[in-house]
């Protein structure tokens, strides 16, 4: 039976301690910070088990003989996962465990055999815990024990069946880094799903599948303002699970349309994301897959995409550095606007933004500011749009709030100094029109 804390009445947990116990003092076998998801796990430490003071006087379930001081201590932060505490040995041996809250948890049977103790904690707090391992009768008897930390178990081997996840083991299918509005969006990882560890076994929460113990892919994400989407597509019934740079799991079966997972993370964290995509089931093959990840959506919000706006490729009109206070003002670009991509669906966090552009840029201005605004235009006979990777990875695009009705205008206020991509577009798919870039530090131009 589990020991849940949580559940416990007031004859398990004592709200004030009248025995010799000692939180105060130095711990007979030492201390450990541990952050949730750690590795390995269990943590285990070798001691004697055994005191002089008599458990009892801690009230509700407490029994057994422990020491004054605590056998060990545990400075704990806490994640999504239970706590369990838990001791072996060949004698019949006690749990005395004080939590960060004050509250006293003992136990005698409930871990791993007939004769071992257990503990676990559904939901714990982040702090100290002072742990005693103690003997059930006689004052003043020890022997020798051990102490296992868990947040999968109890006992020495909380995941007998298998080596359980652990994201500390190099990806399967390699890792990368990418920040907020990067391209092409999506990025797609073509991988073998599954594997030997039951999930619903290691991570808990409703997660279901078989998966390898190793991640297969580890990302390395920079945030910014949108909202992450991690994705798979396979012919075989797929899932995702993911460890986030908070130490928490998450896991989904069908969240991209079923047999493919979809997990969406809003206001992400920046961090490492480690990933498994593994198999509803248990087939003992390894089937092909697609890992998807992206700010824009699911795997299939892209199968009628046609490709996207890519900022590394070579601009089609050329490029330019600019210093704050450039002469002549405006600097102009004579163009073709427009190309076969729709921007909308193919930028991220553009909202409303609308019109056709080429994947590569038209134009790229490496920019270093003075005191003034930046702003860029473009004036054409035709309604066009405006679309702009900055420096900071941040997308930004306007239709009509330029000069001269249908000219589109952004304006950059204290801009940054760096690498603006620029991209001139027709707001209706139509044939390229002939259309002039402003750069100017002065306002919008429409150059009539």
């Amino acid at each position: 039976m589990k020991y849940w804390a949580m559940a416990l009445g007031a004859a398990a947990i004592a709200a004030a301690p009248s025995a010799a116990q000692d939180i105060a003092q130095q711990p007979h076998y030492g201390s450990i910070t541990l952050d949730s998801g750690f590795i390995p796990d269990p943590h285990e430490v070798d001691l004697q088990a055994g005191g002089t003071n008599d458990a009892r006087s801690l009230g509700g379930d407490c029994r057994g003989f422990v020491a004054t001081a605590p056998d060990y201590n545990l400075y704990y932060t806490a994640g999504s996962f239970p706590l369990y505490f838990s001791a072996t040995s060949d004698r019949d041996t006690v749990l005395v465990v004080n939590d960060p809250n004050g509250n006293w948890i003992c136990d005698d049977d409930d871990g791993v055999g007939a004769l071992n103790p257990g503990i676990g904690i559904e939901r714990p707090a982040s702090g100290l815990y002072n742990i005693w391992v103690g003997i059930y009768s006689g004052s003043g008897v020890y022997a020798p024990a051990t102490l296992h930390i868990s947040e999968l178990g109890m006992g020495p081997d909380p995941m007998p069946d298998s080596a359980g996840l652990d994201w500390s083991l190099p990806a399967n299918f390699g890792e990368g880094s990418l920040r907020s509005g990067f391209l092409p969006d999506p990025q797609t990882v073509a991988i073998a799903a599954g594997g030997d560890v039951d999930v619903r076994e290691m991570v808990g929460g409703g997660c279901v599948g078989y998966a390898s113990s190793a991640p297969d892919f580890e990302l390395t994400y920079e945030a910014g303002s949108y909202d992450l989407f991690i994705s798979a597509v396979s012919d075989t019934d797929t899932t995702l699970i993911v460890n986030d740079p908070n130490g928490n799991w998450v896991c989904n079966d069908d969240g991209a349309g079923f047999p493919n997972p979809g997990v969406h993370i809003t206001d992400p964290a920046s961090g490492v994301y480690d990933i498994w995509v593994g198999t509803y089931s248990q087939s003992g093959g390894y089937p092909d897959a697609t890992l998807y990840i992206s700010e824009l959506g699911f795997a299939g919000d892209f199968e009628d995409e046609g490709g996207s706006l890519d900022w590394s490729l070579p601009s089609n009109y050329g490029d330019v550095s600019l210093t704050g206070g450039f002469l002549p003002d405006p600097y102009t670009v004579e163009l073709l606007a427009g190309g076969d991509i729709e921007v909308y669906g193919n930028v991220s966090g553009t909202g409303a933004c609308r019109g056709w552009v080429t994947r590569s840029p038209d134009f790229e201005l490496d920019f270093e500011p003075g005191s003034l605004d930046l702003y860029i235009s473009a004036a054409s006979g035709s309604d066009t749009t405006l679309v702009v990777n900055g420096p900071d990875g941040s997308w930004y695009c306007d239709d009509d709030g330029g000069e001269g009705g249908f000219n589109p205008g952004i304006l950059f206020e204290n801009p940054e100094g760096g690498v603006y991509d620029i991209w001139v577009g027709t707001y209706s798919q139509r044939d390229p029109v002939p259309a002039i870039l402003n750069i100017s530090e002065l306002g919008f131009y429409d150059n009539d």
